[in-house]
């Protein structure tokens, strides 16, 4: 993993445009829509600013690429991330499966959150795959999330 890791270009260098994906091995498991007809995909949107210092967007990357290789999303549900740098924002996305299930789906969000040490109001979206393939977009029209404070996160 290292081997091949360490050569990659950090996400501060890639052009606009340009989609970064890590995928579990294995037959179907690919960075489409079609391939997880009934999941969909959790995601972070970052806005960029003209006028700012270093984005933290490096660090997001390497921390959900670690959580993921490492297991840390404690769900097999969890397929993939992808990383979309774009003119405006850079997108992260954490992929599943199957979101008929709204307890994992939700705790997939909620450790999406923790992995990247986000603040508690900051908004999430998620967007089934099946609504993808009907507008064309993983990103476009995704219900926005903010969780909520459990009794046992604040324990």
């Amino acid at each position: 993993f290292w081997k091949l890791y360490c050569h990659l270009k950090r996400p501060s260098n890639l052009d606009n445009n340009v989609n970064f994906h890590l995928f579990r091995d294995g037959p179907g498991n690919a960075p489409m829509w079609e391939a997880y007809p009934r999941g969909g995909c959790w995601i972070l949107k970052i806005r960029k600013r003209k006028d700012s210092g270093p984005s933290v967007l490096g660090k997001m990357w390497q921390d959900m690429v670690l959580a993921t290789v490492g297991e840390a999303f404690e769900e097999p549900d969890v397929v993939g991330i992808s990383l979309c740098i774009r003119r405006n924002e850079d997108l992260l996305s954490v992929w599943n499966v199957d979101n008929r299930n709204d307890e994992i789906r939700f705790k997939i969000g909620e450790r999406m959150k923790r992995i990247l040490d986000l603040e508690p109001a900051t908004i999430i979206e998620y967007k089934h795959h099946a609504e993808s393939m009907q507008d064309m977009s993983t990103f476009r029209n995704a219900k926005a999330y903010v969780f909520a404070a459990s009794e046992s996160a604040q324990a």
